[in-house]
Formats: C-alpha cells, sequence, structure tokens
C-alpha cells in the first residue's frame, strides 16, 4: 500500500448554523490522484480550505505525515 500523506477524520465546518462540511473523513496517499466533485454549495471549496490549514475545522482532526495540523499556520501547512 502506498504512504499516507494526508488523513483526514470526521471533519466539520460550520458557519452558525449552516455545515458547510460535515463529518468528512478522507485519506490522501503519496503518488494517486484525487477528487472531490460534486454540485455548486457541496463544501469542496469549504473541504480544501480546511485541508490547508486556511480555515479551522469547528471540529475533526487533520493529520499530514503522521502530526496533527491543529494550531499550525496555512504557511507552515504548505
Amino acid at each position: 500500500m502506498s504512504e499516507l500523506l494526508l488523513s483526514a477524520r470526521h471533519l466539520t465546518k460550520r458557519f452558525g448554523g449552516l455545515a458547510a462540511v460535515n463529518d468528512v473523513s478522507v485519506d490522501l496517499h503519496r503518488n494517486h490522484i484525487h477528487a472531490v466533485i460534486g454540485p455548486n454549495g457541496a463544501g469542496k471549496s469549504t473541504l480544501t480550505n480546511l485541508l490547508s490549514g486556511d480555515l479551522p475545522p469547528t471540529a475533526g482532526q487533520i493529520t499530514l505525515n503522521g502530526t496533527e495540523t491543529a494550531g499550525l499556520r496555512p504557511e507552515r501547512i504548505s
């Protein structure tokens, strides 16, 4: 199996009463192609912003190369 680079578990992002991303889990592996598809307003950009550190999750955990990203600045995650 290929190397796990990034793992997200139970990610949720709420903006007031709106859940833009709700309980999403995903694993990204080295040398694999990954895609996120869905209609407008499905939360694709919000998910990307959560994974990059541009937005903090309301709930859930993200690990990059085995290290939790909570509290890291987006440029450090990059």
